[in-house]
Formats: structure tokens, C-alpha cells, sequence
């Protein structure tokens, strides 16, 4: 009999990702869109500074997926996307200290992403990647950190 892949959810990455970021110390004007709302999926505050993360979540695509590798990468595609065009600093040119950009996703999608996304486009737009383990353990991935694993 074939094992059925644990799906994590949307939700639930998104549900992780706020609690991760509460206990390092973000979480004035937390903002978390709903599935169906327009924007970035989680905007928030630096308790003690005013900087600002914009994180962009995907989930586990549905079961009756057939092939849910496919799906994982046409994820990957349309959150880096999304992130990029929530990007907007108005001319300001300082933009790596006023705002993070992440995107946060299942583990699942772990190894594929380190394979694709490359670091110095992380360090250049100061975005960070965060993965989801069904527990709602959160590991947090910076430029330096993906260099590291990539050699």
C-alpha cells in the first residue's frame, strides 16, 4: 500500500511563521492575509525598531495532485514573484534596512528550493527562505547560510 504524503497547509505555514516571529521579537502591527485577500501574506513590525518583514507563504499542494513536484516548483515560481513585486521602496535606495522579504514553505519543498534559488539574488533583494516541518518547527535560511550549504 503507498504511503500518503502529510500535506502542511498554507495555514499552517503561515500560523508557524507567526509564532516564530513573535518569539524573536516581531510582532507589533502583525498583519496575516487570509487566504483569499490581495497582498503580502504576513506583514510585521520589529518590536523594538521600525523595520519590517514581508513574507510571501506557500503550502503543500493538495493530494489529488499528480504531480505534486511540478506543483512545488510552479509554487516556488509565483512566490518568488509575488515577493519581488511587493519589492517597492519608492526611490528610497536603503531599502535592505527598512524591510526583509521571505518566503516560507512545507519542508517538503526544502531541497528543491536550495537547489534553485541562488544567494547572492538573496543577498542583493535581502530576502530570507523559511521552511515549515509538520510540528511547526521553523528553520530560518539568510544568503550566507544558503552559501554555505550550496558548497
Amino acid at each position: 500500500m503507498k504511503k500518503e504524503r502529510e500535506i502542511i497547509t498554507e495555514d499552517f505555514v503561515q500560523n508557524a511563521l507567526i509564532k516564530y516571529l513573535e518569539k524573536e521579537g516581531w510582532s507589533k502591527s502583525l498583519q496575516s492575509a487570509e487566504l483569499w485577500e490581495q497582498g503580502v501574506d504576513i506583514k510585521v513590525r520589529n518590536n523594538k525598531v521600525s523595520r519590517y518583514w514581508l513574507i510571501e507563504a506557500k503550502g503543500d499542494p493538495s493530494i489529488k495532485v499528480k504531480s505534486p513536484a511540478g506543483s512545488q516548483s510552479s509554487s516556488f515560481n509565483s512566490a518568488v514573484g509575488q515577493i519581488i513585486t511587493r519589492m517597492h521602496r519608492n526611490g528610497v535606495r536603503g531599502y535592505k534596512y527598512g524591510y526583509k522579504y521571505g518566503i516560507a514553505f512545507p519542508i517538503s519543498f526544502k531541497k528543491m528550493v536550495l537547489r534553485k534559488m541562488p544567494f547572492d539574488v538573496m543577498d542583493k533583494l535581502n530576502l530570507y527562505l523559511f521552511f515549515v516541518d509538520k510540528k511547526g518547527n521553523v528553520e530560518e535560511i539568510h544568503w550566507k547560510k544558503l552559501k554555505e550549504l550550496k558548497s
